[in-house]
């Protein structure tokens, strides 16, 4: 027998719900996308019209959260800015909808233990998307290391201001730094078998007492690492490395390529030329892979395999792809950077 199509509501109309969410949605057969809600009617509507077209069946727009709500909706994404991860949530699961939220979960951990209490009271699940472990490169990494410890994992991000950026993000406490280290510390998390505690951190501020640079030493149940950002950087590159007993595995997350060197001996020039081969050829064997999802509109780093399986397990009465303690001890690590580093504002 044919599954039930789950019922799809959108909180949030900007540019992660139209690029990310909407169109991954709208691909499946297992879900209809039936209402939009943004507190800006222009923003709701303007999604709405775009998931109309794409889609066949009707779709409304609000910029009354009740009304949303009213919809009989079994899933509601919430892709609107961190301040009313929240408060859309909390609402969402109080009407009885299963709910997946755009990181950073919350703007702090007393929100986030808030949701996840409410999703379990409520017996609905609740989904953070750390939607970069699910990308082609960070599932090839994993997949090759198994059960293999990783001793030490660094995140490296760098991010130009001339990039596509939110335009509320320097409102937030830790301005960018806060809305996307979230992406480097489940992946270093992943990689260190979790757990990671805060070991020391320093940072650089602007002139508005932003961060220029950020860096981060901590430790994980398997090994140590690091992360580092610039936020003043002319480049935006995104990677993460991963050094273990058989090799060292590099994952470029914005290129979604990972390259995978292996023990280069007694590091003679043979053996400096074979690693230099290796990677070259990985990477241009994974830039081919992804320029062929870019070309045929199928790269959604991870977004797609993320949702896919919350559908999935809520569909089968199954846990959430991210468990809960993971997505809180996200937000924990990032609270205490933020103490550690000033930028709290308490």
């Amino acid at each position: 027998m044919a599954r039930k199509r789950l019922r799809v509501g959108i909180a949030g109309a900007g540019w992660v719900a139209t690029n990310r969410h909407a169109p991954v949605l709208l691909a499946r057969d297992d879900v209809e996308v039936v209402s939009v809600y943004d507190c800006d009617p222009y923003r709701a509507a303007r999604l709405r019209e775009g998931i109309s077209k794409k889609s066949n069946g009707a779709v409304s727009h609000h910029s009354n959260l009740a009304r949303f709500l009213e919809e009989g909706l079994d899933i509601v994404h919430v892709t609107s800015s961190p301040w009313s991860h929240h408060d859309l949530a909390m609402a969402a699961l109080r009407a009885g909808a299963h709910v997946f939220t755009e990181k950073p979960m919350a703007m702090s951990p007393t929100e986030a233990e808030g949701m996840a209490s409410e999703a379990r009271r409520r017996d609905r699940l609740l989904c953070v998307s750390h939607n970069f472990l699910y990308s082609a490169s960070m599932r090839a990494a994993r997949l090759r290391l198994g059960d293999e410890k990783v001793d030490y994992a660094s995140g490296l991000q760098l991010s130009s201001d001339a990039r596509r950026l939110p335009t509320w993000y320097r409102d937030l406490p830790g301005g960018l730094m806060f809305d996307e280290i979230p992406h480097m510390v489940y992946s270093v998390a992943a990689l260190l078998g979790g757990g990671l505690v805060l070991d020391h951190a320093r940072a650089t501020l602007d002139d508005a007492g932003l961060p220029r640079t950020v860096e981060v030493l901590l430790q994980g149940r398997t090994g140590n690492g690091q992360i580092t950002m610039v936020f003043c950087s002319p480049v935006s590159e995104w990677h993460v490395i991963a050094s273990h007993r058989s090799g060292v595995f590099g994952v470029d997350l914005f290129r979604d390529i990972t390259m995978h060197l292996g023990p280069d001996g007694t590091h003679g020039s043979l053996d400096v030329a074979r690693s230099s081969l290796s990677a070259v050829g990985g990477h241009i064997s994974g830039f081919a892979r992804t320029g062929a999802r870019w070309v045929s509109r199928r790269q959604f780093w991870g977004h797609d395999v993320l949702i896919g399986e919350f559908v999935e397990a809520v569909q089968k009465a199954q846990p959430s792809p991210v468990p809960l303690e993971e997505a809180l001890n996200v937000v924990a690590f990032t609270h205490d950077l933020l103490q550690v580093l000033g930028l709290s504002g308490t």
